[in-house]
């Protein structure tokens, strides 16, 4: 892996994780919590606006990730990559993509109708998933993520 590559990974995690958290804490919100409830000095509203604003940051960023790897990609899908971890990067691949058409589609192509809601409850259920499925990608390339943390520290 390339430093290039490295970083581009590194600025799309943070973005990412926080995209995941508040995605988590708007759960609490679309199960039945007011959206004038405070919670770690946010109401709902607000959270909604951070979630919103970070998936801006966040998507082209994992899009980035994407497409520098896009010859890996492709031997994904077309199921040319070997390896213990094909099928698990298939799903998150999915998920994410899935998330990122449901939100778009309740956010900025029917807000305000009644399918912006069958969406975003939709795109709840994906986003569990997806925080879900990222664990795993993180778990299944920790050593990889933490070698590559201490090689570019050592280079600096």
């Amino acid at each position: 892996m390339s430093k290039t590559r490295f970083y581009i990974y590194a600025i799309a995690l943070l973005p990412f994780i926080l995209l995941l958290g508040t995605g988590a804490i708007m759960l609490k919100y679309h199960t039945g919590a007011p959206n004038e409830s405070i919670f770690m000095g946010l109401n709902g509203y607000e959270w909604l606006s951070f979630h919103k604003f970070v998936s801006v940051i966040t998507a082209p960023l994992i899009l980035l990730h994407l497409f520098v790897k896009t010859d890996w990609v492709k031997r994904l899908f077309l199921f040319k990559v070997k390896g213990r971890f094909k099928k698990s990067n298939i799903i998150l691949f999915v998920v994410f993509f899935l998330c990122l058409i449901t939100a778009t589609g309740s956010w900025l192509i029917f807000d305000g109708t009644d399918i912006a809601g069958s969406l975003r409850g939709v795109h709840n259920k994906f986003g569990l998933l997806l925080i879900v499925m990222f664990g795993i990608h993180l778990l299944n390339f920790r050593k990889l993520i933490i070698n590559k943390f201490k090689t570019s520290l050592k280079n600096e």
